[in-house]
């Protein structure tokens, strides 16, 4: 079955209609690797709409690419919808949504930037404290090996507050709103470099770690740049830096005392 561009196999639709009203409830698929359930209401009195959907196991970069055109999102995982909305035209029901939302993805990638290669990139402008405005490009991606969000849907905005992301590199974290209505972005994500051991230029990041950079995400979808803001990065880096130190301190005075300890009972 092909509704649009997306497409399912093993079908199965319970539909009730009457009085203007349309109910398919349940109904399950088989779809980009993975599975659907759920339950979808429509009232064309006050054209109405209700949809209650669970995605699992799902493969994420194709069936946006196919449902929304969007090349934005990889990985394989579990979406969950309950949302609902009313209007007249289309344009009015993006801007009346409302629900909830959560994603749970593995080993993908967020599309559009290569956080690793862009803070690599900006050493230099690092030291001088000058943000880095770059535009999203379709040949990069920040890869992940887990990441999970939920959403709270009103008015057709979608706000997150709880956007976490692990990298070899990287642990991302975000908040901010996504405005289906007008198809704009307005986030901040905030990246903390982890690991610089080597590898894929880990240790062209060591003058990063232990610091979070943040990240605004903004414009409309498609259009959508990436903004580092670098101004309060070098006293942060700074504050890493002497707590590293402090650290490796204490740890030495503790090891010194472990050693005296040792001595002295030994006599």
């Amino acid at each position: 079955m092909q509704v649009q561009n997306v497409k399912a196999s093993n079908v199965r639709l319970n539909i009730n209609a009457a009085g203007g009203k349309l109910d398919v409830a349940p109904h399950s698929a088989n779809l980009y690797d993975g599975t659907l359930s759920g339950a979808l209401s429509v009232n064309a009195n006050g054209n109405s709409v209700a949809l209650k959907q669970n995605l699992a196991g799902v493969n994420i970069n194709p069936l946006l690419k196919d449902a929304v055109e969007k090349d934005v999102l990889a990985g394989r995982g579990s979406v969950s919808l309950d949302i609902n909305t009313r209007g007249d035209t289309v344009t009015a029901m993006k801007k009346a949504l409302a629900g909830n939302a959560s994603i749970a993805l593995k080993d993908g990638a967020i599309k559009g930037i290569d956080l690793a290669k862009t803070f690599r990139e900006v050493k230099a402008k690092f030291s001088t404290k000058q943000d880095v405005v770059q535009a999203a490009k379709t040949t990069d991606k920040t890869d992940f090996s887990e990441m999970t969000a939920s959403f709270r849907i009103a008015n057709g905005i979608a706000r997150n507050d709880d956007l976490a992301a692990k990298s070899p590199f990287i642990r991302l974290a975000g908040a901010g709103d996504i405005d289906i209505g007008n198809s704009r972005l307005d986030y901040l994500a905030k990246a903390t470099v982890v690991n610089t051991s080597g590898g894929q230029g880990g240790k062209d990041l060591e003058h990063l770690k232990g610091v979070t950079v943040p990240v605004r995400l903004s414009g409309p979808f498609d259009n959508v740049s990436y903004k580092l803001e670098l101004g309060s990065l070098v006293q942060e880096a700074a504050k890493a830096k002497v707590e590293e130190q402090k650290q490796q301190l204490e740890k030495k005075a503790t090891d010194k005392l472990q050693d005296s300890l040792k001595g002295l009972f030994k006599k």
